[in-house]
């Protein structure tokens, strides 16, 4: 409730629910239907519209504003259609396990697993994942991950504890559980105190890299990813501008050929509080940073 609430408070949502093409429309609709209807019912001699006082013009005002209001209400998605190509960019606001699709979740360099130590945050998006299909199980998942892992380039890193094997941003592997598809990608590193951290410079490249395996190895199914690096990562690039970023990338990776019809990027419900987003903002930035 908070999250519509705050929407009325923003320019982004009279401009674009109130003020749009859309908007003056329905408003001329709903007013000109009441008129027509008070010219047949003054034909018919039930009453002279001439008659009536200025506070009715006042009230039908209201009333076409009312139902545009209704009509526009603060939405939680929206979506970008790529002109020329079968390429749809969505946002919403939801919960990424609750989204239909293959899934991207962000992991780090070492892919590092233990959420017992401390290592991975159970609150991460990796934490809740593991939760939900490795429970107490963290040894099938670290089999799965050395499996996809094969042939990959590592270096050696030193750490205080965890893995030792770093590979580079942007290394990817593909786990499988039932009939969905996940891919775990490489875009922070962990320093000798197994704390994370990115740089919009990782996340260029980790994207890249995650696009390229989804494209050579990956299904050919609606892609949905979380707003990468906004909480433990620690990026201090504003929310709205990583939308835009990751949206840019994809489109730039689909270029040559399209190996997904849709991106789907998923905000938490908490995550949009924090961010004080509204939905018609990022809809703005993104007619802006595209095509």
């Amino acid at each position: 409730m908070n999250y519509y609430l705050k929407s009325f408070k923003t320019k982004s949502y009279w401009i674009y629910a109130l003020l749009s093409t859309d908007s003056v429309k329905t408003f001329i609709a709903v007013v000109g239907g009441i008129w027509s209807l008070i010219d047949i019912l003054s034909s018919w001699k039930i009453f002279n519209k001439e008659n009536l006082p200025f506070w009715f013009l006042i009230c039908l005002f209201i009333c076409g504003l009312i139902v545009v209001i209704f009509t526009r209400r603060p939405v939680k998605k929206i979506t970008y259609k790529y002109p020329g190509q079968d390429l749809t960019i969505e946002v919403c606001i939801d919960d990424l396990f609750a989204v239909a699709g293959q899934k991207v979740i962000s992991t780090n360099t070492t892919f590092d697993t233990d959420i017992a130590s401390g290592i991975i945050s159970e609150r991460s998006l990796q934490g809740q994942f593991t939760h939900r299909y490795y429970p107490g199980d963290i040894q099938k998942l670290d089999g799965e991950i050395e499996q996809g892992l094969n042939g990959c380039e590592f270096s050696t890193i030193e750490k205080e504890a965890g893995k030792k094997k770093r590979y580079d941003f942007g290394t990817t592997v593909k786990l499988r559980h039932a009939d969905q598809f996940f891919y775990w990608f490489a875009m922070s590193d962990l320093n000798y105190n197994n704390n994370a951290k990115t740089t919009l410079k990782n996340v260029h490249q980790a994207l890249d890299g995650l696009w390229d395996f989804i494209e050579t190895k990956g299904e050919k199914q609606d892609t949905v990813i979380p707003l990468i690096g906004s909480g433990l990562g620690r990026l201090t690039i504003g929310r709205k501008k990583l939308i835009a970023i990751i949206a840019q990338s994809f489109l730039n990776a689909s270029e040559d050929n399209i190996f997904s019809n849709k991106l789907i990027i998923v905000i938490h419900p908490s995550d949009v509080d924090k961010a004080n987003l509204n939905l018609f903002e990022v809809k703005d930035l993104l007619h802006h940073y595209l095509p």
